[in-house]
């Protein structure tokens, strides 16, 4: 019989993982200290620092009323940005602006950078995304003739939130701050995934562009070597990433909080059950 070797991959970009995998290391060593915690960055975040966009950031913050941040990345781009324009935060912030974010990583991210936390407006925790976020402004905010919002995203996504925002009559203005690049499919980190046991193995997905990326490349491998999602199991951070997995051929899923806490000790749990079921496990092993 194989022997039992569990991992745990890590899909988020290589910065971001970093506090992740700390945790799942800390949360997992007590129950099987040989379990592999593997970093597999399915998209690479790439901050845009042109003068044009600075300049555009610059003006768009001054005259918000309103800006919405839709990710951690989105923030820490932004951030870096002002850093480079020699300016700061609060320079650029117009009096009474008010803020919001998707969910509370989000505001874990701005109150790291010194934002007043009662200027955030956030969803709920079981409710952190755009249609969430929407109650939360829907709720605040009564007449949106007189708001100027600022949206500061990645390339594509949120239109949902856009539309509604031009249908109560808001002044909408975007800013892309950053781009995401797949993984290479020539990368060597591929490998890293070819000597694991799909059974034993939990990817952690927290993006649905990087579930899909992940679903394009098994397409792209067929059958050499395959990436055996089918039988692998997903901890997704969010019901709309865990569609997304359902749609790529994951049939073992799991649904968590998207905060790195909740993400590692719910991973702790699936070993757990996963050294429990383990018929070629030893209690010497463990």
């Amino acid at each position: 019989m194989k022997a039992f070797e569990p991992a745990i991959i890590v899909t988020r970009p290589t910065g971001q993982a970093r506090r992740l995998i700390e945790l799942m290391q800390a949360a997992t060593q007590a129950i099987y200290p040989s379990v592999q915690i593997i970093s597999l960055p399915l998209l690479t975040i790439v901050p845009k620092n042109d003068s044009e966009l600075l300049t555009k950031l610059r003006n768009a913050l001054q005259q918000a009323t309103l800006i919405i941040f839709v990710s951690p990345n989105a923030i820490e781009c932004t951030m870096r940005a002002i850093d480079d324009s020699n300016s700061s935060w609060d320079q650029l912030l117009a009096a009474k602006a008010r803020i919001g974010v998707v969910g509370q990583s989000s505001q874990e991210a701005l109150i790291r950078h010194g934002v007043d936390q009662k200027s955030i407006l956030v969803p709920a925790q079981d409710e952190s995304d755009s249609d969430g976020l929407w109650k939360v402004l829907h709720a605040t905010i009564h007449d949106w003739s007189t708001e100027s919002v600022l949206i500061i995203k990645g390339e594509g996504g949120r239109e949902t939130l856009i539309e509604r925002l031009g249908t109560v009559g808001a002044t909408v203005e975007l800013v892309s701050i950053y781009s995401r690049i797949p993984l290479d499919p020539a990368s060597p980190l591929w490998q890293s995934y070819a000597e694991t046991q799909p059974q034993h193995t939990l990817w952690t997905l927290t993006s649905s562009e990087a579930v899909r990326h992940l679903g394009e490349r098994c397409k792209a491998l067929n059958r050499s070597p395959k990436i055996m999602i089918e039988n692998s199991h997903a901890l997704c951070s969010h019901s709309n990433i865990a569609n997304a997995a359902r749609q790529i051929g994951f049939t073992n899923i799991l649904v968590c909080e998207p905060r790195d806490e909740s993400i590692s000790q719910s991973a702790a749990v699936w070993l757990t059950e996963q050294v429990k079921r383990s018929p070629s496990l030893r209690e010497d092993d463990r």
